[in-house]
């Protein structure tokens, strides 16, 4: 019986060396969820003319898209640094440490003020056939913390066309997930030890380029809008300090940080999301878990004085993006 299970799914990638060449083969792979996938799929043109019959007459083929979604996919200081810099497209790396730490690295994360985002060739194993999805591009990027696992991210990606690949092997190292107990939540340079859980959602809005390319493939996928940046926390009362700011529109400060394993010296993995001009779009009271409580929801603007409305400060032992 030639079935194949979903276990059997294994994904990878290779940054492009040219925007929207294929590369051969992938360099890195990401254990997701079950229901991550790639989706190629064609628009169908409907024949809506009368003919003084009642029957459907023959459609005719329209513009082929492709999205895709990486779901589950556990944070870990080693492999997180490639989603970030997809989705945000600008990155300085130093060391913060040469002489005691020479093989740790720092990666400071912003947005790219451009038109394109960073392009990926994506590889999917499905067992029945192995595919590949040039000119991919991370739209979306969602991570999320609850108060007794592991912290997670959620990929949305555009790409322009899929093609037959010759079989890879993948290759994956320990997991070192970071953990609810190595979260830091810190509201204006103070850790807050009633927040439970924590979500941010970061959206470079891109979208497929259409001309006439002699092509039903999009001609490119580019990002014109704002950058969106949302998210949100649950905590429960203590003060009335951070909703007097909501109701009062005034800016806040969030900085959420994950602290893994020592990496060479002094120097630990580490991921930090840091927003210094935070603004609330809802601070209700409310239940949570018989406790007063909110369910928090905020969008990081722009800060004129750090010129950035987001930085994503990831600590591990990769050379470079």
């Amino acid at each position: 019986m030639a079935l194949f299970a979903t276990e059997r799914k294994t994904f990878g990638f290779k940054k492009e060396a040219s925007r929207g060449i294929a590369e051969a083969a992938p360099t890195k792979f990401l254990a997701v969820g079950s229901d991550s996938e790639f989706h190629y799929s064609t628009a169908l043109i409907a024949d809506e003319k009368i003919r003084g019959l009642k029957e459907r007459f023959p459609s005719v083929a329209g513009a082929l898209s492709g999205t895709g979604n990486l779901n589950a996919v556990d944070v870990e200081a080693a492999t997180i640094g490639d989603l970030l810099f997809g989705v945000l497209g600008a990155v300085v790396t130093t060391q913060p440490d040469a002489g005691g730490a020479p093989t740790v690295f720092q990666h400071s994360f912003t947005r790219l003020n451009a038109l394109q985002m960073p392009s990926f060739t994506y590889f999917v194993d499905r067992g029945l056939s192995i595919k590949r999805y040039p000119l991919s591009v991370i739209k979306k990027l969602t991570f999320k913390g609850t108060v007794n696992g592991k912290a997670q991210a959620d990929a949305d990606l555009l790409f322009k066309t899929e093609e037959p690949v010759a079989a890879f092997a993948p290759s994956y190292g320990v997991p070192k997930p970071l953990m609810f107990f190595q979260t830091d939540f810190k509201v204006e340079g103070v850790s807050d030890i009633n927040v439970k859980s924590w979500n941010l959602s970061i959206d470079n809005n891109s979208e497929a380029l259409r001309s006439y390319n002699l092509s039903r493939d999009a001609r490119d996928i580019v990002s014109k809008k704002p950058f969106e940046i949302d998210g949100g926390f649950e905590a429960y009362f203590e003060s009335e300090t951070q909703r007097a700011k909501f109701l009062a529109a005034t800016a806040s400060a969030i900085n959420i940080i994950l602290t893994g394993d020592v990496l060479q010296g002094a120097q630990k993995a580490k991921l930090e999301f840091s927003m210094q001009e935070v603004k609330y779009s809802a601070y209700p009271f409310g239940n949570l878990d018989d406790l007063l409580g909110a369910a928090v929801t905020f969008h990081a603007e722009f800060d004129p004085v750090l010129q950035k409305s987001l930085e994503v400060i990831l600590t591990n032992q990769v050379n470079g993006y």
